[in-house]
């Protein structure tokens, strides 16, 4: 039987101070999925190459050609790799796939039409992609549909139905979906009436191996707008291997809210997974735009019939989150402790037919237990939370772009940063930049959207007389190892340029904190050919064209190296600082401290913040020398009317005079941006000691270098070893770790990894021979995150630590619990 009533369950709230074991089962290791653009979303218009999609999961790989869907490939994986190694091998086992040929067809009226392309096929221009929409993309699934499938007969007359393929790719299956849909009138047009006749859809996939197929009678009399589908459904599993999707008389799944409203559980042959379809909750507290310290939460309970195996392949369908901008879903037990169990964070707040929606994914294992869906929004435990999504940009923009966009945020009042990594809407990687917890003095609005500049760039080369990218991404793929809420950590690994002549590694993280965004950025590039540029840069902060930077201001872990006045007499082209070394030793630092953007015509004022960059780490090896010390510059993007200053951007560039890179090169760079307050009127957040430090240094760089020096963490472990210093991040090789920490600024994440349990442990600040334990919550176990790799089989857990004021602490991760 299908799941398609709801049990209302009660269910005592529990709020644990002290480690217990988890109240729900281990996080299974249910494989993952990647989806990616082999060749390339954007292309340049010498780049002839063909367009091709590409899915590639733990257990199989499927490639189509827009242009020709008959050029398809599809194949079992041999080899199973973790989820970070398919990242770090990039599409490699993508073109290995065997060739398979889809066909897609419809008997209409005793006429056979052919689709072998779609609007994205058949258009030209350099944004025909967008008509290949993504939906939901993450770990647990890739959720994509074709438009506009051009179904044509032998005579090339078109079919009289609007068509669009719909993919659904699971880590065990792959599912095609044919939708047909009787168009309706078009405004000036006659109305449409009934089409009568019965529709037979034919899918089929076929390789040297295996043919699988499906047909379909859609039926007849077709009114206008009526929709119909059918699916070609293809499981993978490795032999031996406990079906994905378990039969639904092996379990019982039911879903209630926290404000006791049960939601509707149905299997979704589309999605491929049950579904559970959230109400419209009833809460007792405000949300929308205002400090949301409450969560909703839904009770998940899962019954196995005996001997029962599996997974349970479950979606919160959530049409009405109390904020959009910034939520975070995370899998606890009944008790409210993180399990560790990945649910993939996909949303949209641009298409008016769904509204503001959460679509988060994960498989449950098919055995006795009860679990709460967390979702915090402004903040988790004491202190804003930090979420990175996959955000759906189907109904922005005029359907321009519609690919991968990922949106990070600090609390719910606004994203803080954006991602277009495949560059299918802009032609930069970093787009919208904001600042936390600012708002326009004393008086000014809380909780709300806020400015500090638009856009930035990774990797730019160009090889032509004009300063146009040339080297765009290709083979980019996207793993989402943490969306918070205390830490996030997504990967991007793919290649620049037309014959793959740049392979790149970037990390990208957020963190759960009170006082200003960071946004920490670390890059590996590595040139796999030859290349001589015209224009060069490996790190952009700008490309917005409304904003004013008076001053300039530079320096070291030492301090200041100087500090520049941009003179309004500068133009377009011209340079306030160029090619400039900074000198001494690292972590090296360049801000705009009194940059703002001012009134636009026709743009709503938003409280607007400054913007700097942290180079925390960098090594280029050019031609077999090894620089360390990174170079910057700062070109006039766009003047201002006098006697305001001009907008620069802050360029880190090649050693000068290096435009040629040869084979085996390299360069790696850790950078920290953020975006600040100017004043101390204009920050309304809780932290004192951030705001007693505006208060004596207005529009100071000393904002910066604060941040710089002050988390330029001395860390010492005892049970476990130091990976990286800040964010901290420490592999336990025992059941205690003490970690003593010289330094830090505001609330510094700490990542304790490989444990063996996601429960059990307590963390300790060591203070005049006592321990005092770590408790941030507010709502029960919600101030620490829990992720797990299916690979080790072991936990990581995060914290953040309270390091304002203290010159040194020692911390004490502890072993409490079996």
């Amino acid at each position: 039987m299908h799941l398609n009533r709801c049990i209302l369950i009660a269910l005592a709230w529990f709020t644990s101070s002290c480690p217990a074991p988890l109240q729900a089962a281990p996080a299974p290791d249910t494989g993952y999925t990647y989806s990616c653009w082999l060749n390339g979303w954007r292309k340049t218009p010498q780049d002839k190459s063909a367009d091709r999609f590409g899915i590639e999961t733990s257990h199989y790989g499927f490639t189509i050609d827009v242009d020709d869907f008959s050029k398809a490939t599809f194949g079992r994986f041999a080899k199973r790799l973790s989820y970070a190694q398919a990242l770090t091998q990039r599409p490699a086992r993508l073109r290995t796939l065997p060739a398979a040929t889809l066909a897609l067809e419809v008997v209409y009226n005793d006429e056979t039409y052919r689709a072998t392309t779609c609007a994205a096929g058949l258009a030209k221009d350099n944004r025909r992609l967008s008509a290949v929409r993504l939906w939901e993309s993450g770990r647990c699934v890739q959720h994509y549909d074709f438009l506009g499938l051009d179904f044509r007969n032998a005579d090339g007359e078109a079919l009289p139905f609007q068509s669009r393929l719909i993919l659904v790719a699971w880590a065990r299956n792959l599912s095609l979906s044919v939708e047909l849909t009787a168009p309706k009138s078009e405004p000036g047009k006659p109305a449409n009436t009934t089409i009568k006749g019965a529709a037979k859809v034919h899918l089929s996939l076929k390789t040297k191996a295996k043919t699988h197929k499906r047909e379909t009678n859609l039926g007849g009399n077709w009114t206008p707008g009526t929709a119909r589908s059918t699916a070609l459904h293809i499981d993978l599993f490795a032999p031996g291997e406990p079906r994905h999707l378990p039969a639904p008389d092996s379990f019982q799944l039911t879903v209630t809210s926290n404000t006791h409203q049960p939601c509707t559980v149905a299997y979704s042959p589309t999605k491929r997974c049950y579904v559970a379809t959230a109400p419209r909750l009833k809460r007792k507290w405000k949300a929308n735009w205002t400090d949301i310290r409450n969560y909703d939460e839904f009770t998940i309970t899962t019954t196995p019939a005996p001997n029962a195996k599996g997974h349970i392949p479950f979606l919160l369908d959530f049409r009405n989150p109390a904020n959009i901008t910034g939520l975070c879903p995370i899998l606890c037990d009944a008790a409210g402790r993180p399990t560790g169990i990945p649910v993939q964070l996909s949303k949209n707040w641009h298409y008016p037919k769904m509204g503001a929606y959460l679509m988060a994914y994960t498989q449950l294992p098919n055995v006795k237990a009860t679990y709460r869906l967390r979702i915090p929004y402004g903040f988790y435990g004491t202190l804003p939370s930090a979420s990175h999504s996959q955000l759906s940009l189907i109904g922005y923009g005029g359907g321009k772009g519609n690919g991968r966009w990922d949106q990070l945020a600090i609390g719910c009042w606004g994203e803080t940063i954006c991602f277009d990594v495949d560059m299918s809407l802009t032609d930069v990687a970093i787009t919208d930049v904001r600042a936390l917890m600012i708002r326009d003095g004393l008086k000014g609005r809380q909780w709300g959207w806020t400015d500090a500049g638009w856009g930035g760039d990774w990797l730019m080369i160009s090889t032509g007389k004009t300063p146009r990218k040339t080297f765009l991404p290709r083979e980019v793929k996207t793993a989402y190892l943490a969306h918070g809420p205390c830490l996030t950590d997504v990967r991007h690994d793919g290649y620049y340029g037309p014959q793959k002549d740049v392979a790149y590694s970037a990390k990208v993280q957020t963190l759960r904190t009170d006082d200003f965004c960071r946004t920490f950025q670390t890059f590996t590039y590595t040139f796999t050919r030859d290349v001589t540029a015209t224009n060069v840069s490996l790190f952009k902060l700008g490309r917005t064209f409304y904003a004013v930077i008076p001053t300039l201001a530079y320096g070291n872990a030492k301090g200041l190296l100087k500090q520049i006045p941009v003179p309004n007499t500068l133009r377009r082209g011209q340079h306030a600082l160029r090619n400039q070394t900074l000198s001494g030793p690292g972590p090296w630092w360049v801000c705009f401290p009194d940059g703002y953007v001012p009134p636009q015509p026709n743009r709503k004022k938003l409280p607007d913040g400054t913007r700097g960059i942290i180079i925390r780490n960098y090594t280029a090896v050019l031609g077999g020398k090894t620089y360390r010390q990174p170079t910057i510059s700062a070109p006039v993007l766009r003047t201002n009317p006098k006697p305001l200053a001009p907008n620069l951007d802050l360029e880190l560039v090649p050693p000068a005079g290096i435009k040629t890179f040869r084979k085996g090169d390299t360069i790696s760079m850790d950078i920290e941006m953020i975006t600040l307050p100017r004043t101390a009127a204009d920050y309304y957040g809780p932290n004192e000691a951030f705001r007693a430090h505006l208060a004596a240094h207005p529009r100071s760089w000393k904002t910066t270098y604060r941040e710089a020096a002050g988390n330029d963490l001395k860390v010492n472990v005892t049970g476990g070893t130091l990976r990286n210093s800040y964010p901290i991040l420490i592999d336990a090789t025992g059941e205690t770790v003490q970690v003593s920490i010289q330094g830090g600024v505001g609330f510094v994440p700490i990542c304790f990894r490989g444990l063996p349990s996601p429960a059990g442990y307590t963390l300790c600040e060591q203070v005049g021979g006592k321990r005092i334990p770590l408790n941030q919550a507010v709502h029960g176990n919600d101030f620490w995150q829990t992720d797990y790799d299916a690979a080790t089989k072991r936990y990581t857990l995060t914290f953040n630590l309270p390091l304002d004021g203290k010159k040194s602490s020692t911390w004490i991760l502890t072993k409490t619990a079996s």
